[in-house]
């Protein structure tokens, strides 16, 4: 398929998807992890359980996409109305949760996430909503994956505020600071590829999309980025992906219409 029929916020959203297997238990943040889950379970795993940190645990896809997780229209469809201490208590807190996906402002090199604010935590340039259960996600959940949009501002060296923890200064420093053995970031999927970490837990790009480049994806992070040896290039969605996630998914283009939002930062 062509890169020009589909947007790159498409693909990023097909790329995160991809990430879920059927049967894992999720914990699912706002934005683009609500579209990401709800394409997984409407093609490759039916059997993915959505978990909200409010406490709902969708049973069936909703009569329309949610526009944030505390959307009461989710409680149309869950099979499990909690609070939480269900979903943050119970499922991430015990060790349940397979896999976390949350967005961000921006991320460092070590996949630390901010949510909080861009300058001094005082006297901000810009503040934003804060953690709600992200740090708990990025703390306890096996796995952690960050979808966001793509553009320089958002990828610093250094974050000016740890929100969610990621490797902090590096893979040895999150175990030294208290954290589970074993937990952290696993990938972080952009509008221009997708990220892995290495064994001492910065980022590393393991995949482009059809039509880039590593060196578009180097010229916007603000640090010396690695590429790997046996660099992918990911598949384009295929007709039958991008009709459910136009026509079933977000139908109304809640998500979808805010296609030009890679085209200039935020912030």
């Amino acid at each position: 398929m062509e890169r020009s029929a589909y947007s790159p916020l498409e693909m990023m959203i097909v790329a995160a998807s991809r990430l879920i297997a059927d049967g894992m238990v999720l914990m699912v943040g706002t934005q683009w992890p609500i579209v990401s889950a709800l394409l997984a379970r409407k093609t490759h795993a039916p059997g993915a359980a959505i978990c909200f940190e409010g406490g709902t645990v969708l049973g069936s896809a909703p009569s329309r996409i949610p526009l944030f997780t505390g959307d009461p229209v989710t409680g149309s469809c869950a099979c499990m109305m909690g609070d939480s201490l269900d979903t943050l208590g119970a499922v991430l807190h015990a060790g349940f949760a397979d896999l976390a996906i949350i967005s961000g402002a921006n991320v460092d090199r070590f996949g630390n996430i901010n949510t909080t604010c861009i300058g001094d935590y005082h006297r901000p340039k810009q503040r934003f909503g804060g953690s709600g259960g992200a740090g708990d996600f990025g703390s306890l959940a096996r796995r952690l994956v960050v979808v966001v949009e793509h553009n320089r501002v958002r990828f610093p060296e250094r974050v000016d505020y740890i929100t969610t923890p990621g490797y902090l200064q590096g893979r040895g420093s999150r175990e030294a600071a208290g954290f589970r053995a074993g937990t952290g970031p696993w990938a972080v999927v952009t509008t221009l590829g997708l990220f892995r970490f290495d064994e001492n837990g910065e980022m590393v790009l393991a995949a482009i999309y059809a039509g880039g480049s590593a060196e578009e994806v180097r010229d916007n992070v603000q640090w010396d980025l690695r590429v790997a040896e046996d660099l992918e290039t990911l598949p384009p969605p295929d007709e039958e992906t991008l009709r459910l996630l136009r026509e079933e998914i977000d139908p109304l283009g809640i998500y979808l219409r805010n296609a030009r939002a890679t085209d200039k930062p935020y912030f």
